[in-house]
C-alpha cells in the first residue's frame, strides 16, 4: 500500500477509517484535491520556466519510496531536484495554496509584534528564532499552532515534514532541504507574463526535529489501525471529522449516518459552542461532539432549559411546531426601502488556482457570468420574461470589459435598488472590476452605492433596524424562519420555503457545479459544449429569479395591504 502524507493524514484521524477505506483506491496520481487541479500543470511549468536559470542541474517530479513495512510503502513525489554539490540537494515542493495564513502570523515579545516568517537574502521565508524567555512572549504558541496538524497551516507543515523524512529515509546523512512553494496572494497579473512574485518559498526546517519522531509514530499508528480493521462505531471528534471543510474525512456521511438529515443538533446556530446546563452548583458546559457521541443528535434532543439565546429558542420553537417565524414589522420596513424597478443581480465565478487575466491574483474569484432579471412593476415577474438579461463569457478569451459594459448599459439604465444575496460577493467582485477597469470605476460605484441584500430581509442587519427606532432587542432578533431551513440562511435553502421544485429540473444546481462545468467547456466536443452553457445560463438565470420568488413569498405572509411601492 503507498502512503503519502495526506494518506497518513486520513487513516490517523480514528480507528475506524482503515476499516471502512479500500487501499487499493486511496492512492491517487494527484496529491491535492483543487477545484482548479487543470491548473496545476501550468503552476510547475511557470516555477521551473522562472527558476531554471538559478538550478545548476535539476531532475522534475522525482518519486522516492521505501519500504517501511510488508504492507505499507511510504511514497512522495518531489517536483524539482535540485543538485547543489555531492551531498546537498534542494527540493522544492509546489503547494496549491497561497502563503497569506504563514505571512499574517504575528508574535508578541514585551508588547512589540513580530512577524514569525521572515525572508533571508536568498528570498526565501524562513522561521524568525523568538526569544523564548521572553516576558510576556506568545511565539511558542504561535509555533504551535504550525505544529498542529488539524489546522489547515499545521497540515501543510506536516507535509513538508514528511516529504523531507522520506527523503532522509532513503538517504541518510544527506544534507538535503526541502522548502515549499505557495502562491503569493498579493501578486497581481500583468496579463503577459508571470513573474518570481507570483511565488513565496518557505523554509520550515526549524520544525522538523519536531516531527521527526511524531511521523514515525503516526506511521505505526496507521498500521495498528491497519491491522486492528475494527469496523465498529467510534467517538466522533470535531478535529479529525472536520464535518463541511475541506479536509472532510470522506466517510463522515456514514459515520454522522444516524443524524436526522434536517434540523441535527449541528443545526443549531453557533453549535460550535457548545451548550451549557444549569445546575444548583452553577452551569456546566457541553461540547457539542460530546453530545453527539452521547446519543443527542437531534434539535429537540437539546433540554430546553439549556437554551438561553432568543435565537435558538426560535428554533426550537419552529422545529416542534413546524412554525413559520415572520417578523412582519421589521420585514416590511426593509422592503419599503426598496425602490422600482427592481434589479436582480447574480453573478458566477471561478476560484482559479493561477490568476487568468490582467489585475487578478491567485484563487481570485473571476467572474464569468451574470444574470439580471428587472421587475418593472410590482409582483411582475416571468423566469423567461423580456427583461431578463444574461452574458457568459467565452472560456477561451478575456471577457471582463464586454461583461462590464453590458452590465454597465443594463443596470444604470435605472436609478433603482439592485437586489442581490449575501452582498459582500458580489460587492467585493465590483469592486475587483474597479481596479481592473479604472475607467468604469464610476459607473461601477453607482451600482455598488444601490446593492440590497435580500439576505438581510431574511435573517437581520441590526444596525439598520437601530437606526430605524427600533429596540436593541427587537433589532437583533432574526426576522425569518422555517424548521425547513435547518439552521441555513443560502438561497437554495430559503427558496424551497416558497417554491420547493426551485432547481429539481435543472442539470447544474449549485455554484461548485457550475463554475467546474465552466472549467470543462474547453475539453468538450461542440454540441455538449452548447448544452453545458445553456445549462450555465438555466443556473444563473434560477439564482436571479429566486429572489423575485422569495420576495412574493414573504409578501404573502405580510399585513393584507401591505406594497413595496
Amino acid at each position: 500500500m503507498k502512503v503519502t502524507a495526506n494518506i497518513l493524514l486520513n487513516y490517523i484521524r480514528c480507528r475506524r477509517y482503515a476499516s471502512l477505506n479500500d487501499p487499493d483506491l486511496e492512492y491517487q496520481s494527484q496529491e491535492y484535491d483543487v477545484q482548479s487541479h487543470n491548473y496545476f500543470q501550468d503552476y510547475l511549468d511557470i516555477f521551473l520556466a522562472k527558476y531554471e536559470n538559478t538550478f545548476k542541474s535539476f531532475q522534475r517530479n522525482v518519486k522516492l519510496s521505501y519500504d517501511f513495512h510488508p504492507d505499507v510503502v511510504l511514497f512522495e513525489n518531489y517536483h524539482f531536484v535540485t543538485e547543489k554539490t555531492n551531498n546537498l540537494k534542494e527540493i522544492y515542493c509546489l503547494i496549491p495554496s497561497t502563503s497569506k495564513d504563514f505571512l499574517k502570523i504575528r508574535y508578541t515579545e514585551n508588547k512589540h509584534k513580530y512577524q514569525l516568517f521572515n525572508k533571508n537574502p536568498k528570498g526565501i521565508y524562513h522561521i524568525k528564532q523568538g526569544k523564548i524567555l521572553a516576558t510576556k512572549s506568545n511565539y511558542l504558541d504561535k509555533l504551535d499552532k504550525l505544529k498542529t496538524r488539524t489546522e489547515d497551516i499545521g497540515r501543510i507543515v506536516y507535509n513538508y515534514a514528511f516529504k523531507q523524512f522520506l527523503f532522509d529515509m532513503i538517504n541518510p546523512n544527506n544534507n538535503t532541504k526541502v522548502y515549499f512553494v505557495l502562491l503569493n496572494s498579493d501578486y497581481i497579473y500583468d496579463g503577459k507574463d508571470y513573474t518570481k512574485s507570483l511565488f513565496n518559498i518557505f523554509d520550515f526546517s526549524l520544525l522538523f526535529d519536531h516531527y521527526k519522531e511524531i511521523i514515525e509514530a503516526d506511521i505505526y499508528r496507521m498500521i495498528n489501525h491497519i491491522e486492528l480493521n475494527d469496523f465498529t462505531p467510534c467517538a466522533l471528534v470535531k478535529k479529525e471529522c472536520r464535518k463541511g471543510d475541506s479536509f472532510e474525512c470522506k466517510f463522515v456521511n456514514f459515520c454522522f449516518s444516524h443524524l436526522p438529515k434536517e434540523n441535527s443538533l449541528l443545526d443549531y446556530f453557533s453549535s460550535h459552542r457548545g451548550f451549557n446546563e444549569p445546575t444548583e452548583e452553577g452551569e456546566i458546559h457541553h461540547d457539542t461532539f460530546e453530545l453527539l457521541n452521547e446519543g443527542m443528535v437531534d434539535i429537540l434532543d437539546i433540554p430546553i432549559s439549556w437554551l438561553k439565546d432568543e435565537k435558538h429558542l426560535m428554533q426550537r420553537y419552529c422545529t416542534e411546531t413546524d412554525y413559520l417565524h415572520i417578523h412582519k414589522e421589521k420585514i416590511e420596513t426593509m422592503l419599503k426601502t426598496l425602490k422600482y424597478p427592481l434589479i436582480y443581480l447574480d453573478f458566477e465565478a471561478l476560484p482559479c488556482l493561477l490568476p487568468r487575466y490582467s489585475g487578478e491574483k491567485p484563487f481570485t474569484q473571476s467572474v464569468f457570468q451574470y444574470s439580471v432579471h428587472i421587475e418593472k412593476a410590482e409582483g411582475k415577474l416571468n423566469l423567461d420574461d423580456k427583461y431578463h438579461y444574461e452574458y457568459i463569457s467565452n472560456h477561451e478569451y478575456d471577457n471582463r470589459r464586454e461583461l462590464v459594459l453590458n452590465l454597465i448599459r443594463i443596470i444604470n439604465k435605472y436609478d433603482s435598488t439592485v437586489i442581490v444575496y449575501h452582498k459582500t460577493f458580489e460587492q467585493q467582485r465590483l469592486k475587483e472590476f474597479q481596479t481592473i477597469f479604472p475607467e468604469y470605476k464610476n459607473e461601477l460605484q453607482n451600482i455598488i452605492d444601490r446593492l440590497f441584500d435580500l439576505k438581510d430581509v431574511l435573517k437581520n442587519n441590526k444596525k439598520f433596524y437601530i437606526e430605524k427606532g427600533f429596540t436593541e432587542y427587537e433589532a437583533n432578533r432574526f426576522n425569518f424562519y422555517s424548521q425547513q431551513l435547518s439552521g441555513s440562511y443560502s438561497l437554495k435553502k430559503v427558496i424551497k420555503v416558497f417554491n420547493e421544485s426551485a432547481y429539481d429540473n435543472l442539470v447544474i444546481r449549485n455554484g461548485v457545479e457550475a463554475y467546474k462545468a465552466y472549467m470543462r467547456l474547453g475539453d468538450l466536443e461542440p454540441t455538449e459544449r452548447d448544452k453545458t452553457i445553456n445549462n450555465l445560463l438555466e443556473y444563473c438565470k434560477q439564482d436571479t429569479y429566486s429572489m423575485f420568488e422569495i420576495i412574493q413569498g414573504l409578501k404573502k405572509h405580510l399585513s393584507p395591504d401591505f406594497t413595496i411601492t
